[in-house]
């Protein structure tokens, strides 16, 4: 949750990039997949391959910790497909007509492309398909909340027809489990399992998932907490508990982690908080399970480091020039997946233009850690 991040940004982050500096002379780096990013742009099918890209990236290139889960009670919704192949997306079209869905969206929406290999069907893109859609950053709200409502209606009928067909090519044996599974999973399983379920024992050994339960969390919770927490159905005036995902989560939960655990060292906490009838899911409650997240969350991390990244560096290096190239990489994800707008870009695009006199002062960034000082310059030399 927004908690929990939060936490880690503020209190937990600075203390061990102060730890990895002045015992190793190398930087700390979170590449968090969500942070910053609007939730409507969560579907995104670009974000999504970036996502991947980079967990990939933290995977191969981290000299200590490359893997954080943080899991809950929300499983969260199924993908829009940003690519399909030809013959997939063809079956699953014929499958929603003869299920009696309007499949005019899909033929709108996606286009195929004969010089893939295979061939294959992509989804255009929101500003080619939406009238006047504009990114995000330079919209006015009242733009955006109209353009995040279209998006949302098309995305959400697109996700309804691709579910109603595969279930129902499933159901008749045309597609099996693990071709549909792509098609019907949410993004936080499609992580895990790419983290966790496609890694050697020793990768493993540098990855920690969280796990956080909340008992009586359906019958007690107060209603604007529940969307908060775990993933709704609205049915009339009655908001109820997705029975659908919960099952697809206790699955990854409850059955794919353990697997994993038994067959490697993978460091997994489990804890359980409660909802009472009372007060729901209280501040307190929540700030409790954030505090001790924070510690232990701290304790591993500071562990693996001292395990892990000290054979990484046995040779001399420049620590100057490994500072550079550790930024450079940093630059390069962040600008890659945000699109940052602030009053200092301004401020900086001034500094920058070609004045009548030369300049004698330099441009100095400063704030503290977790600032945005690195997502700011990234933005600059992006724009650049």
């Amino acid at each position: 949750t927004e908690a929990e991040r939060n936490a880690l940004k503020e209190h937990v982050y600075p203390k061990l990039r102060d730890f990895c500096r002045e015992n190793y002379g190398i930087e700390f780096q979170v590449v968090d997949l969500y942070w910053g990013v609007d939730p409507e742009e969560w579907d995104s099918p670009e974000l999504q391959r970036l996502r991947m890209k980079l967990l990939e990236e933290c995977l191969k290139t981290s000299a200590g910790p490359c893997f954080v889960g943080l899991v809950g009670e929300k499983y969260g919704s199924i993908r829009v497909p940003g690519e399909v192949e030809s013959a997939e997306f063809e079956m699953i079209l014929d499958a929603a007509v003869e299920a009696g869905l309007d499949t005019h969206i899909l033929e709108e929406w996606y286009c195929r492309d004969e010089n893939s290999v295979p061939p294959a069907y992509y989804l255009k893109p929101k500003a080619q398909m939406l009238k006047n859609y504009q990114n995000s950053m330079e919209s006015s709200s009242a733009a955006k909340t109209k353009n995040d409502k279209a998006w949302r209606n098309v995305s959400e009928e697109i996700k309804r027809i691709f579910r109603t067909a595969v279930l129902q090519l499933q159901e008749k044996g045309t597609m099996k489990s693990a071709q549909a599974k792509k098609f019907l999973c949410s993004a936080l399983e499609d992580e895990l399992d790419f983290a966790l379920g496609k890694q050697t024992p020793a990768f493993l050994r540098k990855c920690v998932c969280y796990i956080r339960k909340i008992s009586n969390f359906d019958r007690f919770a107060k209603l604007p907490d529940m969307g908060r927490y775990m993933d709704i159905v609205v049915s009339g005036d009655r908001v109820m508990r997705n029975q659908e995902a919960y099952e697809r989560l206790l699955k990854v939960r409850d059955e794919f982690i353990p697997t994993v655990v038994a067959a490697s060292n993978l460091r997994v906490y489990s804890s359980v908080t409660h909802c009472d009838m009372k007060s729901g899911y209280s501040q307190e409650v929540e700030s409790h399970y954030v505090e001790g997240l924070c510690k232990q969350f701290y304790e591993d991390m500071v562990d693996i480091i001292q395990a892990t990244v000290q054979q990484n560096f046995d040779t001399e290096s420049d620590p100057l020039y490994d500072e550079i190239l550790q930024h450079l990489s940093l630059c390069k994800s962040y600008a890659a997946l945000y699109e940052f707008k602030t009053e200092s870009l301004d401020y900086i695009q001034e500094y920058l233009l070609p004045s009548k006199g030369s300049r004698m002062s330099p441009l100095v960034v400063y704030g503290g850690p977790c600032t945005g000082k690195t997502l700011l310059l990234s933005e600059v030399a992006k724009q650049v």
